[in-house]
């Protein structure tokens, strides 16, 4: 996974792309993406995504379909650790700080 990139400044957001050919879930991305953003370390500080929905599930959403198709539209909005994540099903993941008020 690369580095999440900063697109935006106020509020403060990022792009990352989750390559289907990695060897990384779009869960996985996410959730390396989000500690990135937040300076964690997802092996010693966990970020919760499980707390907010189920990762196999995020996962099936953007592999290819059982006929062996991709998925090339569509997309998923939520929150995880103050942040609001949006993941396409191009492979364009957007983070941005969720906006209070």
């Amino acid at each position: 996974m690369s580095e999440p990139t900063l697109v935006a400044v106020e509020p403060r957001g990022y792009h990352v792309y989750h390559d289907p050919a990695s060897s990384h879930s779009v869960s996985e991305t996410v959730i390396e993406a989000v500690a990135a953003i937040r300076n964690r370390d997802p092996t010693d500080d966990p970020i919760p995504l499980t707390n907010v929905l189920d990762p196999d599930a995020l996962d099936s959403l953007f592999t290819d379909t059982h006929r062996g198709s991709e998925r090339n539209g569509g997309h998923t909005v939520f929150s995880l650790s103050g942040l609001e994540v949006f993941v396409h099903a191009n492979g364009h993941i957007f983070i941005r700080e969720q906006q209070s008020g």
